[in-house]
């Protein structure tokens, strides 16, 4: 019972995180993500260089979650697995 509770719980963080990897450009649009990116060296980048980084900023940083939200699960289900 407590394996197939282990084995639920996994597929669904891998799901999670995938999803959270797959969805990351709507999800930083939507929520505005990349407007909460600070900027060391802002002087150094014109006006649309500056948003695209930030943006990309936002969107590593968003895709480095999913991937610690998946993480978890796919270490579960390979040692469940094995």
């Amino acid at each position: 019972m407590v394996l197939f509770v282990l084995k639920i719980l996994g597929f669904i963080s891998i799901a999670a995180g995938a999803v959270m990897v797959f969805g990351a450009r709507s999800f930083v649009k939507k929520f505005r993500l990349d407007q909460s990116v600070k900027c060391d060296f802002e002087n150094e980048f014109t006006e649309e260089e500056l948003e695209r980084y930030k943006f990309d900023k936002a969107l590593v940083n968003y895709k480095m979650v999913g991937l610690l939200v998946a993480l978890p699960g796919l270490v579960a289900v390979i040692y469940i697995y094995k």
